[in-house]
């Protein structure tokens, strides 16, 4: 049967984290998850050879004398598998800390008197209860004084130590130790949620507290949910500067569209290009080297995104990368890298690379246009981009497309499927009747891409020649004439859009609704 919190041992990381402690040094701390279950004041040798495991000790008078003695004290805490030794300042030196770190024995240093410092540490340890209400209110007045989300995640595994937490949104961890959402075995994970306006929750914390570890999960989800005010604080702080600044953004981006479109007299330069406003550069935007744009955009379009998700995705686009623009545009973002060499790649490529996994959480895939000079050039990038992420659509979450490797059949991905679909409703019934219509659609599609070479059909379904031909008959039987002239072309765009449809089932559900 587990123990209660307040029946719990105190650990060695709590008690330095609250007073007399927590005025110290931390000469070396070996393992904060280390239980405490005494205190006891050495003042001779003797005393310290009596010492049991799990023992505080407190080094006075003839075994704190400094040099030698010190030394001669660790060893003996050290065999007797103590928690920890306690020493006056003034005699601990850096020698010191270097055999209490060879030892691996935490060693700490004061500047109060040892007698009094070993009354309020007994205090501590005999009533748990109370010195972890001491630490919640002293780890709640940290909190307060945080103004950033990563400053409150800081306090909170600052004073968890051994407990990693994490800022949980969207299946991702935007702030804190990553290992707090890592699946490891002998863990147990504490969330507690966050809400925002209206009481929806918006984010989890989460922490992943050892099994076998001194932290009760109780007292680690308190000191989660007294965390709560803050991050609600800094996240309305952040929402606002952050829906500011994405304001100005796409102002300013609006502003720069029409400078391409409707340059005034005298921007254009002898190359056709447009100057670069100098506005451009107190938005900390590069224009003027060879731009190549980015369109990150969702696998399933349903509209402008909401403000939420445009903080998520700038969190994660932006780490490392706080100069790269990212800019709401129609039901995706936009952003770009500006280089002086047209051909270096490689920041973008290191960006993408960190990005594809919060791309896949959120369901976005990455188009990427060819890098062109200047304003008039990041404009063509940046249409560049949008048709390689529709492209990319194709591959599902995380996808990503570069224009260079696209080509002419890019023109398939803007063809109106959903709409498509309707039609295929309307004017082949009997086919969108049939159990086997996908087969039959697939069928007809190879087919025909394949020049209506049987063979190649076949080898591209992987299924015999004969069979191809079966399910041809039956496709002309339920409508579809592939091989009439005046109606080919209409039926591989058909085919194309159906395969298309059925392969994203989501598409498919919108199409039907």
């Amino acid at each position: 049967m587990s123990q209660r919190p307040s029946t719990l041992p105190i650990t060695l990381g709590e008690l330095v984290s609250i007073q007399p402690l927590a005025g110290g040094d931390r000469l070396h701390l070996a393992d904060p998850s280390r239980r405490v279950d005494q205190v006891v004041l050495a003042e001779t040798f003797e005393r310290l050879r009596r010492c049991t495991p799990h023992v505080l000790v407190v080094l006075h008078n003839e075994a704190a004398t400094g040099g030698w003695s010190l030394a001669a004290a660790l060893h003996l805490a050290w065999e007797r598998n103590v928690s920890a030794v306690v020493v006056s300042r003034a005699v601990a030196g850096a020698s010191s800390a270097a055999l209490a770190e060879r030892l691996n024995m935490s060693l700490l240093a004061i500047d109060a008197d040892p007698v009094d410092v070993a009354l309020q540490l007994a205090g501590q340890v005999s009533a748990p209860a109370a010195a972890r209400a001491l630490r919640q209110a002293l780890c709640a007045a940290r909190l307060a004084e945080q103004t950033g989300i990563r400053g409150v995640l800081g306090v909170l595994n600052s004073e968890l130590q051994t407990v990693p937490v994490a800022l949980v949104m969207g299946g991702t961890a935007v702030a804190g130790r990553a290992a707090a959402v890592q699946d490891r075995a002998g863990v147990q994970r504490v969330e507690v949620e966050v809400h925002g306006a209206g009481e929806r929750p918006w984010a989890r914390l989460v922490a992943a507290v050892p099994a076998q570890g001194p932290a009760a999960a109780e007292q680690v989800e308190a000191l989660l949910r007294l965390a709560r005010p803050s991050l609600q604080a800094a996240w309305a702080r952040t929402r606002l500067d952050s829906s500011v600044h994405a304001a100005h953004e796409q102002a300013a981006f609006g502003l720069l569209r029409r400078l391409a479109t409707e340059p005034a007299d005298g921007a254009r330069g002898d190359a056709g290009d447009v100057a670069v406003p100098s506005w451009s550069s107190e938005l900390g935007w590069q224009v003027d080297g060879a731009n190549r744009a980015v369109w990150l955009a969702p696998v399933h379009p349903a509209g402008e995104p909401a403000e939420e998700i445009t903080h998520l995705v700038r969190a994660s686009w932006q780490r490392g990368r706080a100069n790269w623009p990212l800019i709401v545009e129609g039901d995706g973002w936009i952003s770009w890298h500006s280089s002086v060499d047209p051909d270096d790649a490689a920041p973008l490529r290191r960006a993408v690379t960190a990005f594809r996994d919060s791309a896949a959480a959120h369901g976005l895939v990455l188009g990427i246009g060819r890098a062109h000079p200047g304003v008039a050039g990041l404009l063509r990038s940046v249409a560049e981009a949008r048709l390689a992420a529709h492209v990319a659509r194709e591959s599902g979450p995380g996808g990503v497309q570069w224009f260079d490797q696209v080509g002419p059949p890019a023109a398939l991905a803007w063809l109106p499927t959903a709409e498509i679909g309707q039609v295929a409703d309307l004017t082949l019934d009997e086919l969108m009747a049939a159990r086997d219509r996908t087969a039959l659609v697939q069928t007809v599609l190879a087919v025909l891409d394949c020049g209506g070479s049987l063979s190649q059909a076949s080898q591209r379904l992987g299924v015999h020649r004969n069979t191809v031909l079966a399910r041809l008959a039956r496709a002309r039987q339920l409508g579809l004439t592939y091989d009439e002239p005046a109606q080919r072309l209409a039926l591989h765009v058909l085919c194309y859009a159906l395969a298309s449809l059925w392969s994203h089932p989501h598409s498919e559900a919108g199409a039907e609704a």
